[in-house]
Parts: structure tokens; C-alpha cells; sequence
């Protein structure tokens, strides 16, 4: 009941007890007819204020009770959205779970979202809800048209009547639309909507509280795509046996030196976190005993070396027994262990000697020991930074292949995705000419992408060249032999030598330069130049072609301009364009001497 309805009961109230009490006053009080009036005025006021206090009270009491039950059941639902999204083993799971959750509170008739990828494009639309199967196909493919994009992309009040796009005059079971956006990893991945049969009135407190959830909806997805990486990690370390199987025989070799140079019996190598690019941090203990001797010496227990390790593990220190006795049967003169450390960081593990001849270990002994000692943590430090090393390597070389995809074919794809959509709605409308014009256009696009995806496979292929002057030839060799044009390299000078991964970010962006000739320029002469001075070199792809400006340039177009303009800027080059309709284009490249270590 709000203020309004309020103010009505009052006055009727009033009213009413004023009619009352008048009428009784007037027939049996003696007073005079003034003095009724006051009186039945007085008291008609009174009790009108306090049944509006009693009235507003059980209000107040029944909406704290309500707003309680509310907030325990949006409590409950979001701990059960919680143990859905920690359960999730996809994406889809994750945005069906925040769908279900969403239409629940809110009463909705139906859900839907709609995905987006980075370049903002709808993908396949996620639905929930009583939708008439006859309508599904045609709501689905609504909600993916370029025309409810557009119309989505503009709208600022997110809701909608029927007539919206997405509630076009026909549809049979659903009048008005709430939308919100989905946001994950800083970008926008998706538009949700919610159906209702009936006009919603969203209070601020349950829209606050959708905003939030689907806040935790983008958060999942992005613990999820995290979570993804590190399987994959784990998976890739798993599989990394090469390290591993050389370090073993590596520090068996080691070990066995130690034993025969210092003349004892046997000699243990105690790893806590087993050998690197291991799966498990499993200990790993190698040993090595004198074979030559007459009684195979014996070896402590596992329980006593436990000991041992933990010891010297925990402070750092050497430790040296002598005359160890167990269970009154085994006897050591004397037991050495020593712990692994390199450049004072953390023991790798600790090295164990045992002998029946020597009384003690001299102190040069002792010397030699921590030196091998420390070379053993050297080897395992070692390894461990080659299988995070080769791990990165891997990662980068995805991150590039990534790259590659995404400025090529998914560009590509993307484009076609437009024309496809275009050449759709051409043949709805019976515009053929259109249409032959379009579907042309898409034949030229996918021969580019063609020669593209042959020249990204060559390219994968061959690896960086010594000489960069060398692998350029060969890029113009090949451009020239895919389209049959010359490629002048008269004017190309570059004594200096880069490291491979920047001579191939320089290839890779001489290469899309050239690619873009072939498929925009028209022109008829090509070249590639290149200049050294004290501080700088300059590379530079130029052609006498028809030109272009900053407004002609299409969409297709400007994703691969930025991404040269992206790996230009990942090694620290000056990218510029320089262009002119009529006159041609240089691409340039400035970039810094490699900078040489002194001797």
C-alpha cells in the first residue's frame, strides 16, 4: 500500500466516524449542536490518527518480514548458484546455471543470451524458459540477426515492449524484456535478457541484486578459463619427460663420481620435491653402493634417514654422526650429509655418505663435498628453469599461433560472417544484383584468405634465418612467386643481425604488408628497403598503387593494420603509415640497434 492509498483510507475513515459519532451526539447528547461538532470532530481525528498508527505498524512489520524472506531466499540462492558454478565443468554450464538463477527470482517467463566475441559479433543464443516450439527457431534466429544486434548495441533503457526486436508483434508468449550485460575479463562477452508475461516492476534492490550475479557469472567464467590454463599446464608438464629422464642419469653419473673420489660405501641423494617437470611432488632418492666390496654394505632404514633429511632440511647446515649403531646390528663409523644449496637459496635436497673405514671426513673433505653438493643444486635449479623455460616457450609459441589466428582467419571469417548475414537479407528482399556483387566480393575474400592460409603455413615452417637480409630475399621470392609481380630489393641494406624472435615479428609484419599490396594496391611496382645508421634501422615496404585514407580503409583491412601496428610495438619498433590516394603506400619500421654485451 503505498502514500496515496493511504491518504484515501485516512480521509474515508475520518469521514465515516464523523457521521458517527455525529449522528449519535445529535440525537443523544443535551449539549449544544457547536459543542457536538467539536467533540465528534475531536474524537473522529483521534481515533483516525491512531488506527493509521496501528495501520502503518503491522505495514512496517509485514514488509520486514517479507524483506526478510526475500533476502533469505536471494541468500539461499546464491550459495546455490555458488556450489553450481564450483561444480561447472563449462561455460555453458556457468551461464545456464546464472539463467535458471536469474529467471527464479525474478519470475520471468523465459531467459536468453546472448554471447559475444571480442569483436562484439553474436554467436549461437543460449534460451530458457516455456518457449512454443514452433517460435523457438525463429526466436533464435532473431535474436543472432544483424538487425537485433544493431538495435541492441544502441539502446540505453535495456527494456523493451512488445514491437522491440526481441518481442517482435507475432511473438505468442512473452510482452516485455528486461536486458543486462555480461562482462568477464574486462570485456563484454554478453547480452541476457529476461521475458515477462506481464509488465515487471523491477524494484532497485532486485536489479541491484541480478547486476550481481551476474558479476559472479563473470567472475566463474573467468576462474574457469584460468582453471583451463593450468590443466593445461599440468597436462604439458606431465608430458615433459625429456628433463627429467636426463637429470636422473645425470645425477646417478654425479653420484657414483662422489663415491669412488672419497672412497666410502655407499652414497644417497635425497630429493624432497622429486626431480623437476614431474606431475607429483613425490620424493625421489637415488643411491649408488660399493660393488666391489666383499659384503654388500647396508643401507639405514627409512625411518632414521627420515630423520636425517629433516634435520639437515630445516637448518641448512652440514651434519656428521659417527659411530651409529641400530638395533644393535648395523654399525657406521661414520655418516656425512650434506645439503644441497647453490647461491644461498633453499636446499634442493641433501646428500648422504656412509663409511666403515673412515673415522671422519677431513676438512678438505668437507670442503669438496659442499662443492659437489652445490653443483648437484645447480643441475636440479637448472632443470627446473629449462622446463619452465620450454613451458614459456610453448606458451608463447600458442600465444603467436594465436595471434596469427586472429589476425588472419578469424578477421576473415568475421567478414564473411557480415556477408553472409547481408547476402541473407539481399535474397529476402529479392536484390539480386546486390547480391551478385556481395557473394563476389565473399569469392574474393575467401581466394585471399586461401593464398593466406598457405603462405601462415610456409611460414610455420620455416624458422629464423642466420642473416635477415637472407630470410627477406626469401619472403620476396615468395610473394613474388604467388602473384607473379617483382620485388625490388636493390635498395635494401641490413648488415645487423636481431634475435629470432624479433627477426620474426619483422618478417611477420613485412609479410602482412606485402599481403595487403597484393590484395588493396593495384600497384605495379613493388619494393623493399632497408637502412642502417649509428642507432637505428629502417625497413620499409613501399609500392606506387592507388593509395587509400584513414576513411576508406574497411574493417577487414584495419585488423590487419593493427595487428602489425600490435607486433611492431611488442619489440619496441615505430610503426608508421604513409599514404595518399594515387601516390602509393609506405609501410616503415624504425627500430634500435640490438644492443651487444661489452667484453
Amino acid at each position: 500500500m503505498d502514500d496515496r492509498e493511504l491518504i484515501r483510507a485516512r480521509w474515508a475513515t475520518f469521514a465515516a466516524l464523523v457521521l458517527v459519532f455525529g449522528f449519535y451526539l445529535s440525537m443523544q447528547a443535551p449539549w449544544a449542536l457547536w459543542v457536538s461538532v467539536v467533540i465528534t470532530l475531536l474524537t473522529a481525528g483521534l481515533l483516525t490518527a491512531v488506527l493509521e498508527f496501528w495501520l502503518r505498524l503491522s505495514l512496517r512489520r509485514v514488509a520486514r518480514q517479507t524483506h526478510g524472506e526475500d533476502t533469505r531466499q536471494q541468500l539461499q540462492a546464491v550459495l546455490a548458484l555458488q556450489h553450481k558454478f564450483l561444480q561447472a565443468h563449462s561455460e555453458k554450464d556457468i551461464l545456464e546455471a546464472a539463467l535458471e538463477n536469474g529467471q527464479s527470482i525474478l519470475r520471468a517467463a523465459g531467459a536468453s543470451l546472448i554471447p559475444l566475441d571480442e569483436w562484439r559479433q553474436s554467436l549461437p543464443a543460449l534460451i530458457q524458459g516455456q518457449v512454443p516450439s514452433a517460435a523457438l527457431q525463429t526466436w533464435s534466429q532473431r535474436l543472432t540477426s544483424p538487425e537485433t544486434r544493431q538495435a541492441c548495441k544502441n539502446c540505453t533503457s535495456r527494456h523493451g515492449e512488445r514491437g522491440c526486436p526481441l518481442l517482435p508483434a507475432e511473438t505468442p508468449f512473452s510482452a516485455y524484456v528486461e536486458c543486462f550485460l555480461l562482462q568477464s575479463g574486462g570485456r563484454d562477452v554478453g547480452i541476457v535478457n529476461f521475458y515477462f508475461d506481464e509488465k515487471p516492476a523491477l524494484e532497485p534492490e532486485i536489479r541491484q541484486y541480478i547486476e550481481d550475479i551476474l558479476r559472479l557469472t563473470g567472475q566463474a567464467l573467468e576462474a574457469l578459463q584460468k582453471r583451463n590454463q593450468e590443466i593445461g599446464a599440468l597436462l604439458y608438464l606431465q608430458t615433459s619427460a625429456t628433463p627429467r629422464s636426463d637429470l636422473s642419469a645425470l645425477l646417478k653419473s654425479l653420484l657414483e663420481n662422489i663415491r669412488k673420489t672419497l672412497a666410502v660405501d655407499f652414497a644417497l641423494l635425497y630429493i624432497p620435491t622429486g626431480l623437476p617437470g614431474q606431475i607429483q611432488t613425490t620424493p625421489q632418492v637415488f643411491s649408488c653402493t660399493d660393488s666391489s666390496a666383499a659384503k654388500p654394505p647396508t643401507l639405514p632404514d627409512e625411518l632414521f634417514l627420515e630423520g636425517i633429511w629433516k634435520s639437515v632440511l630445516s637448518s641448512g647446515n652440514s651434519l656428521s654422526l659417527e659411530n651409529v649403531a641400530l638395533n644393535k646390528r648395523e654399525t657406521w663409523r661414520v655418516l656425512h650429509a650434506v645439503p644441497l644449496i647453490w647461491q644461498d637459496q633453499g636446499p634442493e635436497g641433501v646428500l648422504l655418505l656412509g663409511s666403515n673405514a673412515a673415522q671422519s671426513f677431513a676438512q678438505r673433505h668437507q670442503a669438496l663435498l659442499e662443492t659437489l653438493a652445490g653443483q648437484a643444486a645447480l643441475l636440479i635449479q637448472n632443470s627446473r628453469l629449462m622446463v619452465q623455460l620450454e613451458y614459456q616457450a610453448v606458451v608463447d609459441e600458442r600465444a603467436r599461433l594465436a595471434r596469427e589466428i586472429h589476425d588472419g582467419l578469424a578477421q576473415t571469417l568475421a567478414f564473411l560472417k557480415l556477408q553472409a548475414a547481408q547476402m541473407q537479407n539481399y535474397l529476402l528482399r529479392g536484390e539480386t544484383e546486390r547480391l551478385t556483387r556481395t557473394l563476389q566480393a565473399s569469392y574474393r575474400t575467401l581466394s585471399d584468405a586461401y593464398v593466406d592460409a598457405r603462405q601462415a603455413i610456409e611460414n610455420l615452417r620455416r624458422a629464423p634465418s642466420v642473416s635477415l637480409t637472407d630470410w627477406v630475399r626469401q619472403v620476396a621470392a615468395d610473394y613474388e612467386q604467388a602473384t607473379g609481380q617483382t620485388v625490388s630489393l636493390e635498395s635494401f641494406h641490413v648488415s645487423v643481425d636481431y634475435p629470432p624472435n624479433v627477426q620474426a615479428q619483422l618478417i611477420r609484419i613485412i609479410q602482412e604488408a606485402l599481403s595487403n599490396v597484393r590484395k588493396h594496391a593495384e600497384a605495379a611496382r613493388v619494393a623493399i628497403r632497408g637502412f642502417q645508421t649509428a642507432e637505428s634501422v629502417t625497413i620499409e615496404v613501399s609500392d606506387d598503387g592507388k593509395g587509400f585514407t584513414p576513411e576508406q580503409v574497411d574493417d577487414h583491412a584495419r585488423f590487419g593494420l593493427r595487428g602489425m601496428r600490435e607486433r611492431a610495438e611488442s619489440i619496441g619498433a615505430d610503426f608508421q603509415i604513409a599514404s595518399r590516394p594515387g601516390a602509393g603506400t609506405v609501410v616503415s619500421l624504425r627500430l634500435p640497434l640490438p644492443v651487444k654485451e661489452k667484453p
